[in-house]
């Protein structure tokens, strides 16, 4: 084998272990993002529905820092919260007299 193709070789090899550590770092941010939304999103829609306050007061919820990269939004009994630009996100319904479930 020439020289360049050793060079491939370690390349490829180089960016193979470049990107395991990148998801291992990343399967963390992901599971962390799926349950905070998913969290946020029953929370809210409880707070909303079935305790008819506002978004506005049921943001007061929640610790600033910890909800800094979750969008929370409500459209009729829904409420979605998504983490990580819209990539990660849940929704909880509201079925009156039942609650919020996801």
């Amino acid at each position: 084998m020439g020289g360049n193709s050793m060079r491939w070789f370690g390349a490829i090899g180089a960016s193979f272990v470049i990107a395991l550590a990148l998801g291992l770092y990343l399967k963390d941010q992901i599971a962390f993002a799926r349950i905070a939304t998913a969290y946020v999103a029953k929370q809210t829609c409880s707070c909303l529905h079935v305790g008819g306050r506002s978004l506005e007061n049921c943001r007061k919820d929640y610790q600033p820092q910890d909800i800094a990269q979750i969008a929370i939004t409500s459209a009729g009994q829904d409420v979605q919260a998504s983490a990580l630009g819209g990539a990660i996100s849940s929704t909880a319904h509201n079925t009156p007299g039942f609650g919020c479930k996801l």
